[in-house]
């Protein structure tokens, strides 16, 4: 049986779960996969949040050098979040030889085409299935979409946080700051809640989807983003009355050669999808030359189904390797 080192670069709330994911399935796949894998180290900026996440002190390291000269690390699982570091030292790991895992769309979207010319250069996997859509198989759904269509549009609910917020306004009847508080309170938002509720967080995954899509790096600053502070109630009341939702859509469309992409929270009619997906939930619909319209929906955030997604990610490492980067220009 086959043994992968694993290094993780952040062992907070993802991070302790990829631990527990490996504790608890690791048994269940190495019947059958025929792979046994070992979290040889984990990264933060304390020894004591290593410990807490279940891992053995000799894994601790508050350094990525151990990591890069470890070679019985394969694959590093990046779970730091915010472009810096974590930009840096994942391309420093895919110089270094390892595969790539991360649920990273802030450093991904901002670097896509560098991190994949590194990783092809190199001969190495990235992989990020679970910087978009959490649980939803997106990215494995999009390789095998693209294959033969061509993606005409991108829309849909990518950031769970403000779905919630807006679910709760329409049905609660919560003020903004009401709703806000519990979205914090359960855990769907973060302390400073900003990147989600300024659309910066949709931005960031959009601007994948879209490059993905597009064959080519398009950055999220190309996006046109607006949040969902301005929502008021009487824009929240006035979308029931008319049998629809407000919610906060990504879209991006290619028209006349190019893409254009926006964020923003728009009317939904009852009559779509996309008006009755509830609380924390994402959805994504895709529109193809060849196959039409196609929807994806599950869990679009927390820490099982993200670690879910990045343990996955991890296998198809080790058993694919570079074959499945996405093909971008000017990252070759």
């Amino acid at each position: 049986m086959e043994t992968v080192g694993i290094a993780l670069l952040g062992v907070g709330t993802v991070g302790s779960a990829v631990v527990e994911t490996v504790l608890r399935k690791g048994a269940e796949i190495g019947q059958r996969e025929g792979i046994t894998l070992e979290v040889r180290w984990g990264l933060a900026r304390r020894v004591e949040r290593v410990l807490a996440a279940g891992l053995p002190e000799r894994a601790a390291t508050t350094s990525i050098e151990p990591i890069l000269e470890d070679p019985l690390v394969s694959v590093v699982v990046e779970a730091m979040g915010g472009e810096e570091p974590a930009a840096t030292y994942m391309k420093r790991a895919l110089e270094a030889g390892k595969h790539v895992v991360t649920a990273n769309k802030e450093a991904l979207s901002k670097h896509f085409a560098e991190l994949v010319a590194t990783a092809r250069a190199r001969n190495r996997a990235l992989l990020f299935e679970a910087s978009v859509g959490a649980g939803i198989p997106l990215m494995a759904s999009l390789r095998q979409i693209l294959t033969v269509n061509r993606i005409e549009r991108i829309r849909g609910i990518v950031n769970g946080t403000t779905n919630f917020i807006l679910t709760m306004m329409a049905e609660e009847g919560m003020a903004y700051h009401d709703a806000l508080r519990e979205a914090q309170r359960l855990g769907y938002a973060e302390p400073d809640p900003t990147a989600d509720v300024e659309g910066y967080d949709a931005a960031y995954k959009l601007s994948i989807l879209a490059s993905l899509a597009a064959g080519t790096h398009i950055p999220p600053d190309r996006v046109d983003r607006r949040g969902i502070t301005s929502v008021t109630p009487d824009q929240i009341l006035d979308a029931r009355a008319r049998g629809g939702a407000v919610k906060l859509i990504a879209e991006a469309v290619a028209r006349n050669g190019g893409w254009e992409l926006r964020v923003q929270p728009v009317f939904v009619p009852g009559s779509d999808l996309l008006a009755h997906v509830r609380r924390n939930l994402n959805a994504i619909e895709l529109t193809c030359d060849r196959v039409g319209s196609i929807v994806l929906y599950g869990p679009g955030a927390g820490p099982a189904p993200t670690a879910a997604a990045l343990v996955a990610d991890v296998l198809d490492a080790v058993r694919f390797g570079a074959a499945l980067l996405p093909k971008l220009k000017g990252a070759s």
